[in-house]
């Protein structure tokens, strides 16, 4: 492991040591060698698991390097250390580490390394054997997929996220009227030219609702009436996720049939053959093509116990792709917020009606901890995801993601915490990483989710060109008391949120949360509301209080740059810095909220023309000013 990461996670555990445990202990983690490495393990695509392990004869899989560290006597304290060489690595179920897969403070503060070398782990199966069959058109042979045995919706040609066949070929169309029960049926304008089609038993109807988005097979089409019919119903058990609950007109669109394959780069999955087309874009052939089409969900899994969590566990430089989306009962997604959802199988279950925490979870993601405490994640990608990328879920404390990629992932892109007030997973940052182009299937997913959970920092990262809202804090509809508390976003570029769906922001905020902050934020290009709702530079929905919003810059967003909707006392914002579009835009909205419950101080706005002095004047103003992370 280089020097400097050996550097940047001795740091982070004495920032971490610092916050948890007090001044005492910083000498002793200080004098740890992370040099000191007593047990080395090399692995490579082209090893053998009967080889020694050196760099030399490496082994060939992970998991064996995992079994040697777990079983190898050690005869002082000491580090360990799994060189991950370049290549790639395919997996068909996910890696899973446990408490002996960790160091240990009492073992001398050991640590355990899994460094990558441009190494690649990825949950999809190549497919070759293509033909042409037509100009354009090739097709190959994929029998474990007959009668969905093997069912995938996501493909990636030459590294890229290919298009399912989808109809119309770009944009939506828009309802005409729904039908009398509003949930079942709705019609279209005839002129869209939807039709019924011979395998209209795999097609998926794909609804947009303000904030999230409803997928359901589709019962018939009846082209003389210009009518559309669903097996159970669209939309969540809530009113306002009828057919015409935010608009009468709401925007849809088909997916999945033969029929709608007529533009390059798309693709579908005959489930009934077994046969995958896809059709050829500029400058391919059928020669040139490298397919590889989603098999496993989840690619590591990292759990401990309450009494035994997984300690300093450190992945550097590994790079996780491709994997599947979870399929759901009855291949129906309810969306409801932030990738949660709910199905046939649990749409009658109550939500928690002193917190307001809807039953409904997200998938599992690509990776994730349970119980796990001063681990990092760093110079790690995670890319080509069916659905959640990587998630610190319940009772993680005091990991840390450095300089990590998140991009093209069908949902969230990094996840913290938990929906429920147990389990709650405290002191974790993530600084510098990127996350970009999340929610490609699920479009009421976020960039970065940070449910009920304590002392979070996101600091230094870029959230951008997201379907709905680039960061996601808190998961309470009223200003109840939850574990929810000091979290902070600091110093984001926040930019190009909100491209598809509404009522939401760069930044989004629930319930109270003592103590949280945010500040030295550039939020930008917000546009216009596609659907019912507003969406804004921050929305600070329902119960939000006891939050400080300062030292921020938001520009160019089409709506006004903050809205409160329902919030509640004791939420400052002071300090900011503000592009108004229109004169008659105001600075701030209020829906449902007293004015008297925000306190406002030495905030600057300017119109649209002014652009290039308010950028200046936040710039010398931030630039006076130390980076604290504490509400001022």
């Amino acid at each position: 492991m280089s020097n400097q990461l050996r550097v940047k996670i001795l740091v982070h555990t004495v920032i971490v040591m610092l916050v948890v445990i007090g001044m005492p202990k910083i000498l002793t983690a200080q004098t740890t060698d992370f040099d000191d490495i007593v047990l080395s393990v090399y692995v490579s695509p082209e090893g053998d698991d009967a080889n020694s392990g050196t760099e030399e004869r490496p082994f060939k899989t992970i998991r064996k390097a995992q079994e040697v560290l777990r079983t190898t006597p050690i005869d002082r304290q000491g580090n360990k250390e799994v060189h991950i060489l370049t290549g790639k690595y395919f997996l068909t179920e996910p890696l899973r580490f446990g408490p002996e897969d960790g160091g240990s403070v009492a073992n001398g503060y050991q640590q355990v390394f899994y460094e990558g070398h441009d190494a690649h782990i990825i949950g999809g199966k190549c497919i070759d054997n293509f033909r042409e069959i037509e100009p354009g058109l090739v097709v190959a042979d994929v029998p474990e997929a007959k009668d969905r045995q093997w069912s995938f919706r996501d493909l990636y040609v030459n590294d890229q996220r290919r298009v399912r066949a989808r109809f119309p070929n770009e944009g939506y169309f828009r309802v005409k009227q729904a039908g009398e029960d509003r949930r079942t049926n709705f019609f279209f304008n005839t002129d869209d030219g939807i039709k019924p089609v011979r395998d209209f038993d795999q097609v998926e109807l794909v609804f947009l609702h303000d904030w999230s988005l409803t997928r359901t097979p589709i019962k018939s089409i009846d082209a003389e009436n210009s009518q559309l019919f669903v097996p159970i119903k669209i939309g969540g058990n809530m009113d306002f996720w009828a057919i015409d609950g935010f608009e009468p007109h709401a925007r849809f669109f088909l997916e999945n049939s033969i029929e709608y394959l007529d533009a390059p780069g798309e693709w579908f999955l005959d489930t009934k053959a077994g046969k995958l087309y896809y059709r050829l874009c500029e400058g391919e052939t059928v020669d040139t093509i490298n397919i590889i089409a989603p098999w496993a969900s989840q690619l590591l899994v990292v759990e401990g116990t309450v009494e035994k969590p997984v300690e300093n566990l450190h992945l550097i430089g590994l790079h996780f792709a491709h994997t599947a989306f979870n399929e759901k009962p009855q291949r129906i997604y309810w969306g409801v917020q932030a990738a949660a959802f709910s199905s046939p199988i649990d749409e009658n279950k109550v939500a928690d009606p002193n917190v307001g925490i809807p039953w409904s979870l997200p998938a599992e993601a690509a990776v994730q901890y349970d119980f796990a405490k001063n681990c990092t994640l760093d110079n790690c990608s995670f890319r080509h995801l069916g659905e959640n990328g990587l998630w610190l879920r319940k009772s993680c404390q005091a990991n840390h993601i450095a300089d990590c990629l998140f991009e093209d992932i069908g949902a969230n892109g990094v996840m913290i915490g938990t929906h429920n007030d147990t389990e709650t997973s405290k002191i974790n940052s993530m600084i510098f990483s990127k996350v970009s182009r999340t929610g490609q299937t699920l479009y009421g997913a976020v960039g970065i989710w940070i449910g009920l959970a304590q002392n979070t920092t996101v600091d230094r990262c870029e959230v951008f060109d997201t379907p709905y809202t680039g960061v996601s804090i808190g998961w309470a509809w009223n200003d109840l008391s939850t574990p929810a508390r000091e979290n902070m976003v600091m110093g984001c570029h926040l930019h190009h949120n909100m491209q598809i769906l509404s009522d939401g922001g760069a930044i989004y905020t629930l319930g109270r949360q003592p103590g949280s902050r945010l500040a030295f934020n550039r939020i930008h290009d917000i546009p216009r509301n596609a659907g019912n709702a507003e969406s804004n530079g921050m929305f600070l929905d329902e119960g939000t209080s006891e939050f400080t919003i300062d030292y921020n810059l938001i520009t160019d967003t089409e709506r006004s740059p903050l809205r409160f909707h329902q919030a509640k006392k004791t939420n400052f914002v002071k300090n900011n810095f503000f592009l108004l579009e229109t004169e008659e835009l105001p600075m701030i909205r209020y829906n449902s909220t007293p004015e008297e419950n925000i306190e406002l101080k030495n905030n600057t706005t300017m119109p649209k023309a002014e652009k290039e002095q308010l950028q200046r004047d936040f710039e010398e103003t931030v630039g006076t000013l130390n980076y604290e992370y504490r509400a001022l």
